[in-house]
């Protein structure tokens, strides 16, 4: 992938999800930045945003590397600015027309990521990255065709405008995109691929989550006074605790949620009969919140559920074909089933310990497993789950001797842990 991409000035990287492809057009770019002193743009998803960044930061240290934030007359002196790699949203692309039609704004390469987001050749998205000025194209989607071969015809838009046309037939497709097309399916790359593959994929609040975070958060300790910060009892702890990771999932006032529009990226490259969802919160509100709004056959499976109806939903996950999801509650869904069918396993919110999100995986990763598990973690950054995370992982080696032991798996969290999250001082 990265020898396909540093070949061409213009490239549609199409492999399956969790094949790597950022990891791939990462390096890919660093090399040609480091040829030729050049300057790149990469536009995204905004739920992708921090994940790219961390990427860069892990695999091409040396790039200086700037997210593009601000108002707008801000945006409009980023795109100007002398910044080896810029990444940008899709919306900020949308928004940004008239500053990118500036002959003066010019990117060596530009990089689409989730390309799948300009499938349609008529929107003012897939307009705005077509005329950015550049040299090379990049595209990166493991879904160039969603819907209709205008979906292909369209990110090759961007990439070559003059290659396709519609009234081309499908070996005249074939023939014309090879140059300029790879694809590697995980099924073709089975052997090259661990049993798991896992990944912590950092997110952003939306500006109305991080409203509703910040108030629960600046009022945490309204109903105590300096005296009582120490002795608060753990209920009332919790119960903040847990109001600020709901508010992680989503915003419930305006329904507006950064771990969704990540989901449904994530959701969005699945097209094979093959391809099984196991979507884990700790909160069935969440759950039925997400059922409402996904748009795959899915399932539910909680403990407010009957024993009839939680196993019809295991066996219509089975036994239906993908893509298919089955929306999955921690406590309910910890122990004892067998759901080797799923390919991808997505923790929308973390649980308190190591042991149970392990049990988790352990759902799917079971004897009879033919093909590598995907498994994601949501954490949103500058938020309690950054510290939940951290915690969890000082305390994983300890918490290995209740993985072997089932029974002993659900530790509660200490007073000291609950204060730590809150950032409250700590008994000694």
């Amino acid at each position: 992938g990265i020898k396909f991409l540093s070949e061409r000035t213009c490239a549609l990287l199409a492999d399956d999800m969790g094949l790597g492809k950022t990891v791939q057009a990462s390096i890919a770019l660093k090399n040609l930045i480091y040829k030729t002193r050049r300057r790149a743009l990469i536009i995204v998803p905004a739920s992708l945003r921090l994940n790219w960044i961390a990427e860069l930061k892990r695999w091409t240290p040396e790039l200086n590397v700037k997210p593009v934030i601000g108002d707008s007359n801000d945006r409009k002196a980023y795109y100007l600015l002398p910044i080896q790699v810029l990444i940008a949203s899709y919306d900020q692309i949308t928004l940004d027309i008239s500053h990118i039609r500036n002959p003066k704004v010019y990117f060596d390469i530009v990089i689409l990521d989730e390309a799948q987001r300009i499938k349609n050749a008529s929107t003012s998205t897939s307009f705005a990255c077509r005329i950015i000025n550049r040299t090379f194209s990049w595209a990166l989607t493991g879904t160039p065709i969603e819907n209709r071969v205008s979906d292909l015809i369209s990110i090759f838009r961007f990439l070559k405008s003059d290659l396709l046309n519609m009234s081309d037939s499908r070996s005249s497709i074939h023939g014309k995109i090879k140059p300029f097309f790879l694809r590697r399916t995980r099924g073709e790359v089975l052997h090259e691929l661990p049993e798991i593959v896992s990944q912590n994929i950092p997110i952003e609040l939306t500006e109305e989550q991080k409203r509703e975070y910040d108030f629960i958060w600046n009022n945490r300790t309204r109903d105590l006074n300096h005296q009582e910060r120490t002795r608060s009892s753990s209920s009332n702890m919790l119960a903040i605790i847990t109001k600020l990771k709901q508010t992680c999932n989503f915003d419930p006032g305006t329904n507006r949620s950064s771990k969704f529009e990540m989901l449904v990226t994530i959701l969005e490259s699945l097209n094979e009969t093959h391809d099984k969802v196991l979507i884990f919160s700790q909160y069935v509100e969440t759950l039925q919140w997400l059922s409402s709004r996904i748009n795959l056959p899915l399932d539910l499976f909680h403990g407010s559920m009957n024993f009839k109806d939680r196993q019809k939903s295991i066996d219509f996950f089975k036994t239906k074909p993908g893509p298919r999801v089955l929306l999955m509650s921690l406590k309910a869904g910890g122990l004892g089933l067998n759901l080797q069918d799923a390919n991808v396993l997505v923790m929308f919110d973390l649980w308190w310990n190591p042991a149970v999100e392990e049990q988790a995986i352990a759902r799917a990763q079971r004897f009879g497993r033919k093909r590598p598990l995907l498994s994601i973690k949501f954490i949103t950054v500058k938020t309690i789950e950054e510290r939940i995370n951290a915690l969890l992982e000082e305390k994983r080696i300890i918490f290995h001797d209740y993985i072997e032991n089932a029974e002993s798996a659900d530790i509660e969290l200490t007073k000291n842990d609950m204060r730590k999250i809150l950032d409250l001082p700590t008994k000694p």
